[in-house]
């Protein structure tokens, strides 16, 4: 039988019947479930069953007879075209299965027409309605539908391609009035299930321009509901029937992730030295292969039908993807064949590892505690009157009118006592900026001079930000014509879920802020960084901001940011990058994923680099390589400063054991200077603000777990705890090569026994006077 061509019946109304064409003479050539029909084209007289384009809507009735059971039924068909033929050939062929070139297929061709596989199924008995007694042997027999009645039509969505690119690269597509799209209709026969297929051609013209993120394609499709109904001898039968018959003019996309295939298989993968790539001939490309996918959940429930429907679009110049290839973005991988021939592409970027030429492992020398602005300010804490007296995080930005600004967490403000110790009422905010100019200090904080709120305020007092590393970059906010010099800082915010229990918080989110530099009481943007969400805890899996090298020390361009993946011990350090100097374009960030060799587009799909590394750290240029600077997290409350050095400011890193120490804390235990167990040093990291040529600053915080609140309490009774210490040294050269194939951080393979948060709570955050929740 044939349908009419969905041209000539897509103005149909509820209650118009549809007639379909029973051929008067045709043969079929099958072999196991692969069929195809000798037809000739006078057979169909009617033209409208027949297309401008020599197309019909062919469609085959099954019947299985069954012996004392009823008997088993489907109905299939597909989109046929006449390609010409004569005796001994088959003169209609399945379009998507049959290459421009080929005029005509013989049976036993291995492209003939594929008959789709189709399980008949049992009618359900509200589906078949006897006129007479019905003989046993008419039993449970469905036939053809004769005449079709519109019952109703619904307009869903449907997917017709993706588009995968990463980091700088962008991804599009086209669909003009040429191309076509194949959809499964749905039968319900003894349950809806997927039957026939219709190929559906578009009538306007839509072009998705090139994007930087994941993405798939919609067009509106419209399906039409009929009655199928069967008037035989002693019964008749009726069936419902879900058949696509027009595209709409809509268009849309939705933001996906990237999917896991997309450089797992390198033997599918080839490199792209074009700036745009297509899916064409003229790029190699095959058009004989065919985009697969289904229509979305939400048109399932529109149609009511339970079950997904298949998408088939082909590959030709009127509907292809094209991706712009960027530097760092350089190749492209298929799903299941190379990208010209693949059924789904997408971007790769495999990581560049730079050769490291006459440099060798480097080591700290001539270190020196105390060092400047260490004093500094000591001093402003003593004689403020309502400034900054103590604090942690000690993040520093150079600002473009040569101001060092200083970043802090817990920040407790002035004035101390006259004895030196600190009020009980002392104001205690969550974050604070301290300006240095030249010798002068000056507090940032929000709110007003007798209100002072956190310079990032959460309304919410069980929760609240603490900050991470910052930068100036050039920064284009949505409707801005032009990028602006702006400060931004990633902030974490935290949520106080048992207020019983002093270390009862956990990492909810985090927050790019983007500060005006003529008004940094106030971020005038706040947007959130995309986080997976670890599933056991409730939080995100990877903490950002731990520190940024900007594109102007990494020198290829990129702006590196660098998070851990938390643990009570031996975290472990992660590597995101984005183009340029504007962190808030975080769906252009991508991950790097070290077994993979590559820059992956999805947090999930990065990796971890080294262990041992703390909250906060610093990644600074040196001579063209690059050294890390981390407190020691390998051993609980470590008093050790360590340095690993790389080629890259991304993998690599590595030192030469027993020379990677830069300082150990004196303050730390029952040991040490305080003689207090209870007090303990924490994130360290280099200042490049402070550095000159090879001689360089770190700092590191210092705290207690003593959060009393009173004259008796660790961080009233002697202020001085609670403030950053600075070390001075000087880096020098071992002696040893460096190079990329040198030895990776030794740390342990695996992590020791775990440990409770009980027994190492600032194991794990290593931050602020948590008794206290400021503002």
């Amino acid at each position: 039988m044939a349908d009419p061509d969905p041209a000539t019946i897509k103005d149909q109304k509820p209650g118009d019947t549809v007639h379909r064409l029973e051929f008067p003479t045709m043969s079929l050539v099958t072999e196991g479930n692969e069929f195809a029909a000798r037809l000739k084209r006078s057979d169909i007289k009617d033209k409208d069953y027949i297309s401008d384009d020599n197309r019909v809507q062919f469609v085959l009735a099954i019947r299985i007879p069954r012996e004392g059971k009823p008997d088993k039924h489907a109905e299939t068909g597909a989109t046929v075209e006449y390609t010409g033929g004569t005796s001994g050939i088959i003169p209609w062929a399945d379009p998507l299965t049959t290459p421009e070139d080929v005029d005509k297929i013989l049976p036993k061709h291995e492209l003939r027409p594929v008959f789709r596989e189709v399980e008949p199924k049992e009618p359900l008995p509200s589906q078949t309605r006897p006129t007479t007694a019905k003989p046993t042997t008419l039993q449970g027999y469905t036939p053809p539908c004769q005449t079709k009645t519109l019952l109703k039509h619904e307009d869903v969505w449907a997917y017709i391609g993706e588009t995968y690119p990463v980091g700088e690269g962008t991804g599009g597509m086209s669909f003009t009035n040429e191309a076509e799209v194949t959809y499964e209709a749905a039968a319900s026969l003894g349950g809806w299930s997927a039957e026939k297929t219709v190929t559906v051609k578009n009538e306007t013209s839509a072009t998705w321009e090139p994007r930087g993120w994941a993405r798939k394609y919609l067009v509106g499709i419209r399906y039409k509901q009929y009655q199928c109904v069967y008037q035989g001898k002693d019964q008749v039968d009726v069936w419902s029937l879900w058949e696509p018959v027009a595209h709409t003019s809509e268009t849309d996309d939705k933001k996906i992730e990237r999917p896991d295939w997309i450089g797992s298989n390198t033997e599918n993968c080839g490199p792209v030295t074009t700036e745009e790539w297509n899916r064409s001939n003229e790029s190699g490309g095959s058009e004989g292969i065919a985009w697969e996918g289904k229509l979305p959940l939400d048109a399932k429930k529109t149609l009511e039908i339970g079950i997904d429907l298949g998408v088939k679009r082909e590959w030709s110049t009127a509907s292809t993807v094209t991706y712009n290839m960027t530097r760092g973005v350089n190749q492209l991988c298929g799903v299941d064949e190379k990208p010209g021939f693949a059924s789904k592409i997408g971007q790769h970027s495999v990581v560049k590892h730079k050769v490291c030429s006459n440099f060798e492992w480097p080591v700290a020398k001539q270190v020196e505690a105390k060092a400047p602005p260490e004093s500094k300010f000591l001093n402003y804490a003593e004689n403020t009157p309502n400034g900054w007296t103590g604090g942690d995080s000690t993040y520093s930005v150079r600002l473009p009118d040569g101001r060092l600004l200083w970043m802090f967490s817990d920040t407790f403000l002035g004035p101390l006592n006259a004895d030196g110790t600190r009020p009980t009422n002392a104001p205690l905010v969550n974050s604070s900026f301290v300006a240095q100019n030249d010798s002068s200090l000056k507090t940032i904080t929000g709110g007003t001079t007798d209100n002072p709120r956190a310079i990032m305020p959460n309304e919410d007092p069980h929760r609240w930000y603490w900050l991470g590393d910052g930068m100036v970059g050039d920064v284009q906010l949505l409707g801005e014509e032009r990028p602006t010099k702006r400060l931004q800082v990633i902030y974490h915010q935290w949520h106080r879920y048992d207020p019983t229990d002093a270390w009862g918080f956990k990492l909810e989110k985090m927050v790019i802020a983007t500060f005006d530099l003529g008004n940094l009481k106030n971020p005038i943007d706040v947007r959130e960084i995309p986080s997976d969400i670890d599933p056991s805890l409730g939080t995100p899996s990877i903490q950002w901001g731990s520190a940024i090298l900007p594109a102007s020390q990494s020198g290829d361009g990129y702006t590196y940011i660098y998070g851990i993946d938390d643990a009570p011990t031996h975290k472990k350090m992660r590597v995101a990058r984005v183009k340029g100097t504007d962190l808030t374009k975080t769906y252009k960030w991508v991950f790097l994923n070290k077994e993979k060799n590559a820059w992956m587009g999805e947090e999930a799909q990065g990796s971890n680099i080294i262990t041992g590394v703390a909250n906060e750290f610093s990644v600074t240029k040196w001579h063209g390589s690059f050294v890390l600077v981390s407190q020691d997290t390998t051993e609980a409350f470590s008093r050790k400063v360590r340095l690993w050095a790389a080629c890259d400011p991304y993998t690599g890193f590595g030192h030469i054991p027993g020379k990677e120490i830069i300082y150990e804390t004196p303050e730390t235990g029952l040991w040490g200077s305080y003689g207090d167990g209870l007090i303990y040093a924490y994130n360290a990291h280099v200042h490049d603000t402070l550095g000159s040529g090879d001689r360089w600053t770190l700092s590191y915080n210092v705290n207690s777990l003593d959060t009393t609140v009173g004259k008796d309490g660790a961080h009233y009774r002697d202020p001085s705890i609670y403030k950053p210490r600075f070390v001075s040294f000087t880096l020098v050269p071992t002696g040893s090569s460096l190079t990329t194939s040198d030895p990776e951080d030794p740390a342990p393979d695996s992590d020791p026994p775990p440990v409770a948060d009980r027994d190492y709570p600032c194991a794990q955050v290593c931050m602020g006077v948590p008794s206290r929740s400021g503002s």
